[in-house]
This record gives structure tokens, C-alpha cells and sequence, in this order.
């Protein structure tokens, strides 16, 4: 059995993390919506929450030699400072513009945590038990994410935005508790590695691997895939609005994809050691694009339903996208290697965040996204022509 003591605390903090950004991004979004009623608005805001990773490869370095634990409790406690200068902002009515002016700074919090946990999961777990830890971390972080999308718009009617923010603040204080508990080793390298470092000299290091070509060609669809998404989810409080006319609608959307992506992350373990890499991305892109196509056709409460059908895939992608680039850097790389590769795959979802607020203006929310669809389904018959995906073989347990 792999699970430790570290493994169950660094698991419990990434719970509560994953439950405190996905709550107060729901509600900050809808939020965002419901006082101005305009995509424009909730795509700058999803653009600012996107905008810090594309610079997060400028941190890796600072990952791979820094505190891991002092870093988690410090910036854990920080987002909940700002979720309060958040709740002042909102309890006395000021600019909308003041609450999108804090939203990249709380998301840049999330975005630095994020590859720490990461880099943590190799050091606590043997390298077979990756995609297993990798998996659990995943169903953990989307198991509280499906709870709360599914009770956040009962919340927002049936409470208050700032009792919501209460509690998240809340949250992120709980999540230092666990993080504070974590033990991890010193730093394996030599007084004559560490006499070497420089913040720029690790940078360019990193840089240097994903430049590699066999790395941008595993990339570059992903980033592609990205700018797609980033455009389709800041219209799913649109889309929700036009179609059910409730706050509760959007929870219900994002509980749908929630346990999808859930879903696929259970049986992402089992889909890697019988299926090849390059039918696993070919595949769960074009059924995420056709399922979302589906569903915005028949309408109605199908719309829940291909949803979730949708976000399986994702699931998928996602655990085996983590793992692959868990094991292809040296261990002392993967902070660097990993932030990088984050800021190059998302490198325009601030652009498609904004793009999906202007153009629904004009033609609407659902044919935008149908559109978004039908483009992401094109994306994955494409990588049928790209023999180094085609052939790409997934690395699994030695």
C-alpha cells in the first residue's frame, strides 16, 4: 500500500485547496454575471483568473529549490487574506473593477501551489504508484469539487455571497493545518550543485527541456485545446442563465462535469495500461468536442447529461497528461520542467477567456460554444496526421 502519512496530509491539503478555489471561483463567477449580466465581464474575469499561469514557468525554479512546506502554509494563509479584502470589497458595494483587480493575485496563489503538490507526489509515492496517487489526488480534488458545484448555486440563493466567502476564508486556514503537518526531506543535492545555482541558470534549464521537439510536439495540441476551453467555460453561466434561468443551474452544469471529470480520473489508471497514449488524446478530445456539440443540440436538461459524458474525457487527459510529465524530467527538474510546460500549454487561455466574452455578444452563448465544439473535434482528427502523438507510447510502472 503507498499511502503514508505524508501522502494522506499533502492528499487532505490539496482536498481543502482544490475546495476553497473551486468555491469561490463558482461563486466569483456567477457572482461576476449576476451584477452585470454580461459575458464581456465574466470573460475579463476568467481571463485574470488564467493569466498567472502563463507566467508560472518564471516560479518553477523557485519550486524546485525552495521550502515546499513553508511555501504551502504561507501562500494558503494569503489566499485567505484576499478572499477577505474580496468580501470587504463586495460588503461595501464598491467597483466591480476592485473585485477583478484582486482575482489575478488570488489565482497566482493557486497556480504556485499547484506544481508544488505535484513535485511532492513523486518524493512520497514509488514511481509504480504514480498514476494511482496521481488518480486518488485527482478523484479527491474532483469529489469535493462535484460536492460543492452541486450544492454552490443552492448556496448562493439560499445564504449569501459574503456567508460563502465566510466560510471559504475558512477553508484555506484549515488547509495550513495539514500542510503544516507535511515532513519533507532536505534537498538530496551537493554543497557543489547548490554552489552552481542561479535562479536564471535553473530557468533556462527547464526552458531548455521543453524546447526539446518530441516535448512542443506533445505540447502544442494542448495548448491549442486550451485557448478552446478557456473559451468555453467563461459561457457556462450564460449558457446556464439562457437555458434554466438560475443560479442553481450553473452548480448543476459544474456538479455534471465535476463527476465526469471524477470519473475519468478512476479509471484513468486502467484506460493507460490498456489503451496507447495516442488513442487516449485523439480520442477523449474528439468525444469531448462531440459530446458538448451533442448536447447543445438536443438542449434542455441533455445539456447536464453530454456534460458529464464531455468531462469524462477531460478527466482522462488530465491524470495521464500530470504523469507523463512527472517521469520524463530528472526528479530535481519537474518543478521547473512542470511549470513551464503549464505556461506554455496555457499560454493564450487569457486570450480565449476574453474572446469567448466578446464574440457571444454577437451571435450568442450556445452557438459560440457549439462552434468551440465542432473546432475541438477537428483538433483531435487532426493528431491523427502527427505520427510522434499517433505512436507515442505511455510510460508505465517499471
Amino acid at each position: 500500500m503507498f499511502i503514508n502519512k505524508n501522502f494522506t496530509n499533502l492528499l487532505f491539503g490539496r482536498f481543502l485547496i482544490n475546495l476553497g478555489d473551486s468555491l469561490y471561483y463558482i461563486t466569483i463567477m456567477w457572482m461576476v454575471f449576476d451584477l452585470t449580466n454580461n459575458t464581456l465581464y465574466t470573460g475579463i474575469a476568467g481571463a485574470l483568473f488564467m493569466l498567472p499561469e502563463v507566467f508560472s514557468f518564471l516560479y518553477g525554479p523557485i519550486i524546485d529549490r525552495a521550502n515546499k512546506k513553508n511555501i504551502l502554509v504561507l501562500f494558503s494563509l494569503l489566499q485567505a487574506l484576499l478572499l477577505f479584502i474580496i468580501l470587504f470589497i463586495y460588503a461595501n458595494d464598491l467597483s466591480i473593477y476592485a473585485i477583478l483587480l484582486v482575482l489575478p493575485f488570488l489565482a497566482f496563489l493557486s497556480e504556485f501551489t499547484y506544481p508544488i503538490e505535484g513535485t511532492l507526489i513523486p518524493k512520497f509515492v514509488e514511481k509504480k504508484d504514480l498514476t494511482k496517487a496521481n488518480s486518488m489526488m485527482s478523484v479527491a480534488a474532483n469529489g469535493v469539487e462535484l460536492f460543492f458545484n452541486a450544492i454552490s448555486g443552492i448556496l448562493i440563493a439560499a445564504t449569501s455571497i459574503y456567508t460563502i466567502l465566510v466560510g471559504n476564508i475558512s477553508i484555506f486556514i484549515l488547509a495550513t493545518i495539514f500542510f503544516s503537518l507535511l515532513k519533507i526531506k532536505g534537498s538530496t543535492k551537493t554543497e557543489k550543485d547548490q554552489g552552481k545555482y542561479t535562479y536564471f541558470s535553473d530557468l533556462k534549464m527547464g526552458l531548455k527541456f521543453v524546447s526539446k521537439r518530441e516535448i512542443l510536439e506533445l505540447m502544442i495540441p494542448f495548448l491549442i485545446l486550451n485557448f478552446l476551453l478557456a473559451s468555453l467555460t467563461v459561457n457556462l453561466p450564460a449558457i446556464s442563465q439562457e437555458s434554466f434561468e438560475s443560479a442553481s443551474s450553473y452548480g448543476i452544469l459544474l456538479t455534471a462535469s465535476g463527476l465526469g471529470s471524477m470519473v475519468g480520473a478512476i479509471v484513468s489508471d486502467f484506460v493507460s495500461k490498456r489503451v496507447k497514449f495516442g488513442a487516449i488524446v485523439i480520442g477523449t478530445i474528439v468525444l469531448y468536442g462531440a459530446f458538448w456539440l451533442i448536447g447543445l443540440s438536443i438542449g434542455g436538461h441533455f445539456i447536464y447529461l453530454f456534460a458529464f459524458l464531455a468531462s469524462i474525457s477531460i478527466g482522462v487527459i488530465n491524470v495521464i497528461f500530470s504523469v507523463l510529465f512527472q517521469q520524463l524530467p530528472p526528479e530535481n527538474m519537474i518543478g521547473r520542467v512542470g511549470t513551464a510546460i503549464s505556461s506554455l500549454t496555457t499560454l493564450f487561455m487569457p486570450l480565449g477567456a476574453l474572446l469567448g466574452g466578446i464574440v457571444p455578444q454577437l451571435i450568442g452563448s450556445k452557438p459560440y460554444v457549439s462552434g468551440i465544439a465542432i473546432f475541438i473535434m477537428i483538433l483531435g482528427v487532426s493528431l491523427v496526421f502527427v505520427k510522434s502523438i499517433r505512436t507515442k507510447s505511455y510510460i508505465t510502472e517499471n
